[in-house]
């Protein structure tokens, strides 16, 4: 952008570098302002310079590291769960994570194209509202602006009460409860934790033969 106006759109190659001339601009002082949107459509932080320009000279802007992109997976998520913390950035750099009101950081190492993913151990948090933000720090040691702060909420977790083979709270043990069991058949920590009938930490076999002792049909 060029005084808030589009002065060039182009791609970035597969090293996550770019360069770009723009011709044709008359003496003066300009703003200019770039940012980046990677393969998911998520934008960086806007970087801004205001550079003069003047008359038969060539003006160069290089060493610029735009910040990492950034989701959550959740706005809101009970305490305990894990949260995703995903993103885009500069293939080889680092990944620095900070959590506030806490002012904890985390690190995260990019994939060889640049996406990066964290889970957040919640149980780390107190119930309420938290920020997230993420810079990169390049192999030469310079560091990025910070992404965008994204917000979440970390709730009480639910008391979650089973009854047995009764997976769906009928008082009776049928067809409904065997078509949940097999929904999360072989699941290790299901999002059903009733489905784990004995809270082994997988359904399995001794799940439907418990199942069938309790069977009322």
């Amino acid at each position: 952008m060029k005084d808030e106006i589009a002065a060039a759109t182009f791609q970035v190659d597969f090293s996550g570098r770019f360069e770009r001339d723009i011709t044709g601009i008359l003496p003066g002082e300009y703003k200019f302002s770039i940012f980046a949107q990677d393969t998911e459509g998520r934008k960086t932080v806007t970087s801004n310079f205001t550079i003069p320009v003047f008359s038969g000279m060539i003006t160069t802007i290089a060493g610029i590291f735009l910040s990492p992109t950034i989701e959550i997976s959740k706005k809101e998520i009970e305490k305990g769960e894990a949260l995703d913390i995903s993103g885009q950035v500069f293939p080889q750099s680092k990944i620095k994570i900070f959590i506030f009101p806490e002012n904890i950081f985390f690190d995260a190492t990019p994939f060889s194209n640049g996406k990066w993913v964290f889970e957040l151990d919640t149980n780390l948090l107190k119930e309420g509202e938290h920020q997230v933000q993420a810079k990169a720090i390049s192999l030469e040691g310079y560091q990025s602006p910070f992404s965008q702060s994204i917000s979440f909420l970390v709730l009480k977790p639910t008391e979650k009460i089973c009854k047995g083979a009764d997976l769906n709270f009928d008082n009776k043990v049928n067809l409904f409860d065997f078509s949940i069991l097999m929904y999360f058949w072989e699941q290790t920590k299901p999002e059903n934790p009733c489905a784990d009938i004995n809270q082994n930490g997988i359904v399995d076999l001794i799940d439907f033969s418990i199942m069938m002792y309790w069977w009322s049909g």
